[in-house]
């Protein structure tokens, strides 16, 4: 071997396709703004709004007064509590029918898995302003509204963990002759546990922000 073969490696060549989709990608994202009116323009002008000058000072007698943001910001982490502890309860044995490691037989698993992606592709809004309109104005729809939208969030990431399971104290359980739920909860639980705290975690901290949002559908809150 020479010593010119072996100093520097050979320069990768970019591919004309590759050329072709960055070209692309910069046309889309140019159009894409043109079409929605971006402007650098517009976005130093929205700063010049008098709108501005009414957060400064702050009108504290407004905010300590509990009508106006205390009571709802109470109300947003009940919301939020509730609906997290619902929604991940419920999701608890569903992701158990979900994965393909766990389940007892093959339509329970196609079953659940078809419905739950449809609930997953509603967004929690629909949910708030469907619950708003069949239950009433308050905490009561949007508790609910976001307990769908846990239980939906929570499945997906649940049943991907137990999926990656490690099966062999399943399979260990099941050749013992040991029946199905309690093979189910001693052997894949324990693993799996943990990640489940981690993700009812997540969802607490995406109910938080997503129950202000409902409060602009009267679904409670903030």
């Amino acid at each position: 071997m020479t010593a010119s073969a072996s100093a520097w490696p050979a320069r990768p060549q970019v591919r004309v396709r590759t050329y072709g989709i960055t070209l692309v990608l910069v046309a889309f994202t140019v159009f894409a703004a043109r079409k929605v009116g971006f402007s650098p323009s517009t976005f130093w002008e929205v700063w010049s709004n008098p709108l501005w000058e009414k957060f400064w000072p702050i009108p504290w007698e407004w905010v300590l007064d509990g009508d106006n943001v205390i009571n709802p910001l109470i109300e947003t982490f009940q919301i939020a509590v509730l609906s997290t502890i619902i929604g991940c309860s419920l999701a608890l044995p569903i992701s158990f029918a979900m994965s393909p490691l766990t389940t007892p037989n093959r339509p329970t698993y196609l079953v659940s898995r078809a419905v739950m992606n449809v609930v997953r592709a509603v967004p929690d809004l629909f949910w708030a302003k469907l619950l708003v309109t069949a239950i009433g104005i308050g905490a009561f729809a949007g508790t609910w509204a976001l307990s769908v939208f846990s239980l939906a969030i929570m499945v997906k990431l649940f049943s991907e963990t137990i999926d990656n399971a490690d099966s062999g104290p399943l399979e260990a359980a099941r050749a013992a002759g040991g029946r199905h739920t309690p093979v189910v909860r001693t052997g894949v639980l324990p693993g799996v546990f943990p990640a489940y705290v981690s993700y009812a975690l997540y969802v607490f901290e995406l109910n938080i922000r997503a129950s202000v949002v409902l409060g602009l559908v009267g679904a409670g809150g903030i």
